[in-house]
């Protein structure tokens, strides 16, 4: 018996010990997952020269990065012990790169809706996160690009900001919805056009936003006639208690005489309430147009409804670039080449290499994009910005179209497109300046995370 005992404790405690030990592994595992983690956000780039581009150039300085944010930035930046060092001493630290006119991660087919007006469409749900040229664009130092739909509608839908990640799901990639609603002026079909065509489009887009006038009157007045009614509702209440003897000899005919009636609550419109959101300037209008009277036409809408324009492609505006300053309308110009483009195009007749520097020197916000065949083409953004350059632009004015630039115009520039303290650590690092002919990127972290390192 005392035989059967002694052998049945160790098999027992085997079992706890098997438990304990399971427990304590799996304990020890997850601590050297969270641990390892945490070493692998903490880096600081020893660099001798950062573009800050809020804040001009800082030689030989050090970049400190936690959590995926820029913790310090500086040439008295302390490191702390344990932190992994990339030695970019002889290299250029930049933000990352944003295309503001991207076709990536979106099919062309899914860039434009069969209906004129709809803007209730949301880009989102075309983006696919596994296209396969997302590295292609990630290895020429873009971390960001703003994609919106095409120009075939009047009212094509809502753009969104998306990062370069490598995340596997569209919301894990998007930095912002909403950032716009793509509209358009002027777009010939087939290369042909006139101008009574184009300022159909510009009297469509013009009722569209009448008729949410009217729609968002409808709205106010419901809900005041609803507010009347809940107090004239609890009013009879109170004089119910109040009186409830005369109340029972009253019922009938107070019932149907004084009983207040709900109103009738009017059919919601989800092409009226995504404009109703434009009116109360909530969220931008980004109208593309190219002549310079579509251009006006733009413009003439900003006005009679104060909107909150963004103006798109903007291919005439150097004609009449004073106007656009005096609005101070921002604007996205792009391309800066038509060599991105299949051409011809009646658009781009009167293309000008220089509309970029115009502007630019007239005081417009510019933002340059790329605009080109298909998503790939966002690789080419720092050409665009060279070019622009070449063809007589402030070299600092097109490094700031090309990053913080159009994070101010799309709402983000309190998370990317310059490196500030504070910011996601998407950083870019080149060979030489960013627009020289031969910068080569060596790096490129979106977040702290080191997202293409060239071997």
């Amino acid at each position: 018996m005392s035989a059967k005992i002694r052998n049945s404790i160790p098999i027992e405690s085997g079992r706890n010990s098997r438990r304990n030990g399971g427990f304590i592994f799996s304990l020890l595992f997850l601590l050297g997952i969270f641990t390892a983690g945490s070493a692998a956000e903490s880096i600081a780039i020893r660099a001798g020269n950062i573009l800050t581009i809020s804040g001009g150039m800082i030689e030989n300085a050090t970049i400190l990065v936690e959590d995926g944010k820029i913790k310090a930035l500086g040439q008295e930046v302390v490191v702390p012990d344990g932190v992994r060092v990339i030695d970019a001493k002889n290299k250029y630290v930049a933000p990352g790169l944003v295309d503001a006119q991207s076709r990536l991660y979106v099919i062309d087919g899914e860039l434009n809706e069969s209906r004129a007006i709809a803007p209730e469409l949301d880009i989102l749900d075309a983006i696919d996160p596994f296209i396969k040229e997302r590295q292609e664009v990630l290895a020429e130092g873009v971390t960001a690009v703003c994609v919106a739909p095409g120009n075939r509608g009047l009212f094509g839908g809502l753009g969104a900001v998306l990062k370069l990640s490598g995340a596997k799901t569209a919301k894990d990639i998007v930095l912002k919805t909403n950032v716009a609603v793509k509209g358009a002026i002027g777009i010939s079909r087939s290369n042909q056009s006139s101008s009574l065509a184009r300022l159909e489009n510009y009297s469509s887009i013009r009722e569209a936003l009448l008729e949410t006038q009217a729609y968002m009157q409808q709205k106010r007045k419901y809900e005041q006639e609803l507010a009347e009614y809940e107090k004239k509702k609890a009013e009879k209440k109170e004089q119910a208690k109040g009186d409830q003897q005369a109340e029972k000899r009253d019922a009938a005919s107070r019932e149907s005489k004084d009983k207040p009636t709900r109103p009738a609550k009017p059919r919601t419109n989800p092409t009226y309430e995504i404009l109703a959101r434009v009116l109360g300037k909530e969220i931008p209008l980004q109208i593309e147009a190219h002549r310079a009277d579509d251009i006006l036409n733009a413009l003439r809408l900003a006005d009679e409804f104060d909107l909150c324009l963004i103006l798109d492609k903007c291919t005439e505006g150097y004609k009449i670039a004073d106007q656009i300053a005096r609005r101070k309308v921002p604007v996205i110009v792009g391309p800066v080449s038509t060599s991105f483009l299949d051409m011809p195009a009646l658009e781009y007749r009167n293309h000008d290499t220089r509309n970029a520097a115009i502007l630019s020197k007239k005081g417009v916000k510019v933002a340059l994009g790329v605009a080109g065949r298909d998503g790939a083409s966002s690789k080419f953004i720092a050409l665009a910005a060279a070019m622009a350059v070449a063809n007589g632009m402030d070299r600092g004015s097109a490094l700031r179209a090309i990053t913080l630039t159009p994070a101010e115009i799309f709402g983000v520039a309190d998370r990317i497109g310059s490196l500030e303290v504070g910011k996601d650590a998407d950083m870019v690092i080149f060979r030489s300046h960013p627009l020289d002919a031969f910068a080569q990127v060596e790096m490129v972290l979106i977040e702290g995370k080191i997202v293409y390192e060239r071997k």
